[in-house]
């Protein structure tokens, strides 16, 4: 993330610090319109008693990219307002500092601050000299957190801290794998009408019905999809269009979050991708994840594969109907070997005069991009179901991830045939 993260020269952060101070001398205790817990209209007043300074800024960094606070604060009356209301009350719409609420042992954070400066105290204290007292530093910068390897900044995800520490421990651990796509301005720029396939048209309708924020990132996603998943179409199941799905991905937009429990037992998702809407501090760009080495599933589905009929962006499928049903079920046959789905594809085509049909393979994880575009899987005696409307349909349970790797063929050097 430091890499990636723009820096500004320490001076603009003093001065938003003195800025701060002041207005704490001014009124360090505030009423705070806002709604409470049931949303309901609400006022209370708030004293801030505590301020310190602490991460790159506190250390005497020379580049920054923001410059974090810790508050410490006593509800005078009324409910406890959110972090937000009250830092915007106290010191109006301030870029890039970050406030956290506690004191540096304990603050909403996570994270113990051993670096941190007491720079306001009360009313009248002498915070100026308690600024200069941190010199700057050539040596100082981003201090090692466990959280590093996550590619965004905090509060450009909708999560809390200890989620992010618990991300970050899976990913060491091998259970999650990521990698990050920066953003060029280049990838922003309108995609040209010739390039833009069927599939993403649907994207391009779906777009008007987003925020404009959102709305800059089509151009982005367009051309990272067109790269890393060929399988699927368009989607949007939210109502405020800042999730998105195609195929085996899915797209949070705006300020995303990554659900717990993802990837639990679930045939239909390869990957999360969230993007956080374009910012003048960065970093921009799309953070991808999946499953990693050490994950169950992997294990699972390692050395294990299957053959179908269609290319790689239309595999066939079969459509069964029900005139109870509104919607069709759709259907894919697997084939344990090259051979089975030749000998199929051979008898489907026979007499019909059309070219003959594609066979094509795919082999641990991404068998997962298929299982995504059907709500049923079938493969020689084994009909699985991958999704609760196929469930339904042929009155059975949703088949599990461990089930389904059961079901398909083992790798080997005779039936590897592509």
């Amino acid at each position: 993330m430091a890499a990636l993260e723009k820096r500004y020269p320490r001076e603009s952060f003093t001065k938003k610090l003195e800025r701060i101070c002041q207005m704490l001398d001014e009124a360090s205790i505030r009423t705070i319109a806002h709604k409470d817990f049931f949303n309901k209209a609400a006022t209370s007043q708030v004293e801030i008693t505590s301020l310190w300074a602490v991460g790159s800024y506190a250390r005497g960094a020379l580049m920054c990219g923001d410059i974090d606070l810790v508050l410490q604060y006593r509800l005078v009356v009324g409910p406890h307002p959110a972090p937000r209301r009250i830092t915007k009350t106290f010191f109006g719409a301030l870029p890039y500092v970050s406030y956290y609420f506690g004191n540096p042992e304990s603050s909403t954070s996570g994270v113990v601050f051993p670096d941190a400066v007491p720079i306001w105290t009360e009313p009248g204290c002498d915070w100026r000299v308690a600024i200069d007292s941190i010199k700057p530093v050539t040596s100082a910068g981003h201090a090692s957190r466990e959280t590093d390897s996550i590619p965004l900044r905090p509060d450009q995800l909708y999560m809390e801290p200890e989620r992010l520490q618990g991300l970050a421990a899976q990913e060491k651990q091998g259970l999650l794998e990521w990698e990050f796509v920066e953003f060029t301005p280049a990838d922003l720029e309108p995609v040209p009408l010739e390039e833009i396939s069927h599939r993403d048209k649907k994207l391009l309708r779906i777009a008007p019905m987003m925020a404009k924020k959102s709305q800059v990132l089509i151009p982005a996603i367009i051309r990272l999809m067109a790269k890393d998943d060929l399988f699927g179409v368009w989607e949007s199941p939210d109502s405020y269009r800042v999730k998105l799905s195609c195929g085996a991905t899915a797209l949070h937009l705006g300020r995303p979050v990554l659900p717990y429990h993802a990837f639990d037992n679930d045939p239909t998702i390869r990957q999360y991708v969230l993007i956080p809407h374009i910012s003048a501090k960065g970093p921009n760009g799309a953070w991808i994840i999946r499953r990693g080495p050490n994950n169950p599933d992997t294990h699972a589905f390692a050395n294990r594969h299957a053959f179908y009929l269609g290319s790689p962006e239309s595999p066939e499928t079969v459509a069964y109907r029900d005139l109870n049903r509104i919607s069709s079920t759709e259907v894919l046959e697997l084939f344990n070997t090259h051979e089975e789905a030749k000998e199929f594809a051979a008898m489907l085509d026979e007499g019909n005069g059309l070219p003959e049909t594609e066979i094509g393979r795919a082999e641990g994880l991404d068998l997962i991009s298929l299982f995504a575009m059907v709500d049923v899987v079938e493969i020689g005696d084994h009909q699985l179901a991958i999704t609760h409307a196929g469930a339904a349909y042929f009155e059975r349970d949703k088949a599990t991830m461990e089930e389904i790797a059961a079901a398909l063929p083992q790798v080997t050097t005779i039936n590897s045939e592509a």
